[in-house]
């Protein structure tokens, strides 16, 4: 079992929202690193009115400051911290895990089996709407695996349903990615 990789802000500030984690975790594939400084791509869908956000730590304030802090609501998002700063946090500690653990793979799939289906690795599932009786006879999932193994089996009842070759990534990068293929469903189908 893989460790959790919202961590690092669990501890560092607890009682955040699960909504707020969620964001930061979904911001960490939109980091790169700038010399002295992160860049974080601005995204529409989660509020952001700019292209990109600059975060760098403040020797003088010792902590972390976002471009974001200079705007409108800054001093709202500098007290309550905002999730380009989290993204970068989370960022930095998986930087360091996959400096130590390696790369990771993300394989996706839609597979047709009567119950949620299985993978080595973390697998991500959500049953597809049906659109008529005989869909629910025979169920489709959305399935997607974060696995350390290049080459993914997904399997049903133990049995083997697909052979996927998954897409290197970093594990931080590979889950946000596998819970938004998931959630895709969440909207029209």
């Amino acid at each position: 079992m893989e460790a959790d990789p919202l961590e690092p802000l669990r501890r560092k500030f607890p009682g955040k929202s699960r909504e707020w984690l969620r964001r930061a975790l979904a911001r960490v594939g939109d980091v790169s690193e700038g010399p002295g400084y992160y860049v974080v791509r601005g995204r529409p869908e989660l509020g952001d009115r700019y292209p990109q956000y600059h975060v760098w730590w403040s020797e003088a304030e010792r902590r972390w400051v976002c471009t974001c802090y200079l705007t409108e609501w800054g001093q709202r998002r500098a007290r309550d911290i905002c999730t380009h700063v989290a993204a970068v946090i989370l960022y930095r500690a998986h930087r360091s895990v996959e400096a130590r653990e390696g790369r990771y793979y993300l394989a996706t799939a839609v597979v047709e089996c009567p119950e949620r289906p299985a993978a080595d690795g973390e697998v991500y599932a959500r049953q597809v709407a049906g659109r008529s009786i005989a869909d629910y006879a025979r169920p489709r999932w959305r399935v997607a695996v974060v696995s350390r193994r290049p080459r993914v089996v997904v399997t049903c009842r133990g049995r083997p349903v697909a052979e996927l070759d998954g897409v290197e990534a970093a594990y931080g990068e590979a889950r946000v990615l596998a819970e938004e293929y998931v959630d895709y469903l969440k909207g029209p189908t």
